[in-house]
């Protein structure tokens, strides 16, 4: 606080005549004539008098502090820009680490696919060079088994000349009868081939069903014989009776395990906000928005982005990133695992997306994402 007796330097001590002297002292020096403020002088004039009236402690200068309505809502949205700007900034290491995962990804899988791609030529390039040299082989084959042919069996020319040179009378009889097996048709031998079958089943008929059992024994691998099992038989009665008791007790104490229920959303009337809920059934959160036509986008703490088709609606072609999970209520519920809404990164740089002909809005989407960050459990 700022006194009368601040400005004029003075106090209660001070006498009159000292407070004059100071008042026409520094009026001399602060005359709007002498180049001073007309203000100050005003000032110098008030606190000469006040000090004059025993009044030298009274507030000189009073500050009053005025409140601007808009100061708060500037708060509040300067709060709100930092909040999206931390999730922003979280997302934004997300994404670079996922990119930083799928470039890993496919630089390894470039290195296996060189890898494979070099494996496969070398691979080529030998079987080719076994493809020359068995061609080779074959070909070096039919040359000799062509001259060895040529040098056994002589032509037909040549045969006739033979013929005509050696008569069959020159012959030894042993190499004629050869002769003649090999140029005519022995009945008698193909025959005794027709008749075999007839004469083996003529003879297993006749002699029993022995023969047949000895016949496909022939053909079947010797069996292992079983090893010998030693069994103790309990023969006290009063044990019997205890671990049949204790077993059928523990057979009772079993429970079924029930299956864990699918967890479900709360349905909203507000259209076209993000917002942070609770699943009615585990009170798990999630984040979600709602169409106009009263279908659903989600996302979870342990599940992706899923899109909640209300099914009172005509149906139609489905993208192809949507893929069926499960139906709960009038939903049919989709996953998103990629394309379209898959992303955080989709929602928080667009303002809306169309999924299945249904506008869903981003409004408040920063923000409700950064509360369930908050609020998942891992």
């Amino acid at each position: 606080m700022t006194s009368f007796h601040d400005i004029l330097g003075t106090d209660d001590k001070t006498g009159s005549a000292d407070v004059k002297r100071r008042y026409k002292l520094l009026s001399s020096r602060l005359h709007p004539d002498k180049g001073g403020s007309k203000a100050l002088m005003q000032m110098i004039v008030q606190a000469y008098e006040k000090v004059s009236a025993g009044k030298g402690h009274d507030e000189a200068v009073r500050t009053i502090q005025l409140k601007d309505p808009s100061a708060e809502s500037n708060n509040a949205k300067l709060k709100h820009l930092e909040r999206e700007f931390v999730a922003l900034k979280k997302l934004n290491e997300q994404l670079n680490q996922q990119l930083k995962e799928e470039q890993e990804k496919n630089r390894s899988s470039n290195e296996e696919s060189e890898r494979y791609t070099n494996a496969v030529e070398d691979e080529l390039k030998w079987l080719r060079r076994e493809n020359r040299r068995l061609n080779s082989q074959l070909e070096e084959a039919r040359r000799k088994v062509s001259e060895n042919t040529r040098a056994i069996v002589p032509s037909s020319g040549s045969a006739s000349s033979l013929g005509a040179s050696v008569s069959m009378d020159d012959l030894a009889p042993k190499v004629q009868n050869q002769l003649k097996a090999l140029g005519g048709f022995n009945i008698r031998r193909y025959g005794l081939v027709l008749m075999m079958p007839a004469i083996i089943a003529g003879l297993l008929f006749t002699l029993g069903k022995e023969p047949w059992l000895a016949l496909l024994a022939m053909f079947e691998e010797p069996k292992e014989k079983p090893e010998a099992v030693v069994t103790i038989l309990d023969t006290n009665p009063v044990d019997a009776t205890a671990s049949a008791a204790l077993s059928e007790k523990q057979v009772l104490n079993v429970a079924p395990v029930k299956p864990k229920p699918k967890p479900r959303i709360k349905l909203e009337s507000l259209s076209g906000l993000w917002q942070l809920r609770f699943f009615e059934n585990n009170r798990m959160p999630y984040i979600s928005v709602r169409s106009e036509k009263g279908s659903y986008v989600v996302k979870s703490c342990n599940t992706g982005f899923q899109y909640y088709r209300n099914s009172n609606l005509r149906s139609g072609r489905l993208s192809a990133n949507l893929i069926f999970d499960r139906q709960d209520r009038h939903f049919m519920i989709y996953n998103i695992p990629y394309g379209n809404g898959s992303f955080a990164a989709n929602w928080s740089e667009s303002k809306s997306l169309l999924i299945n002909k249904e506008y869903f809005p981003n409004e408040g989407f920063a923000e409700a994402y950064y509360q369930l960050q908050q609020a998942c459990p891992y």
